[in-house]
């Protein structure tokens, strides 16, 4: 029967621990990275749905009232339904929901 060579096992042993923790650092960073970008993606979509809904209380223009509108505005459920569209996106890299 051959000893056995325990400080080889146990550096090893350490060697295999070191290298799963960077493994599992590297899935936590990359995630936590993606995680990251959903959530930046999804306050700048609610940046643009509240500018969108705050809007016409900075543009109106009383002397524009004679001027007939360029383009019919959409009803307040309409804007809503594409509010709660651009907040729960699947894709946070389009930013054009119509």
């Amino acid at each position: 029967m051959s000893p056995y060579d325990i400080a080889a096992i146990e550096r090893r042993a350490r060697e295999l621990r070191a290298e799963e923790i960077r493994r599992l650092n590297g899935l936590f960073a990359e995630r936590l990275c993606v995680l990251g970008r959903l959530l930046a993606a999804t306050g700048f979509s609610a940046v643009i749905a509240l500018a969108e809904a705050i809007r016409p209380l900075f543009s109106w223009n009383p002397q524009a009232g004679a001027a007939p509108a360029a383009k019919p505005r959409a009803t307040l459920a309409v804007r809503a339904n594409r509010i709660a569209r651009r907040l729960f996106a699947w894709n946070p890299e389009v930013h054009h929901h119509v």
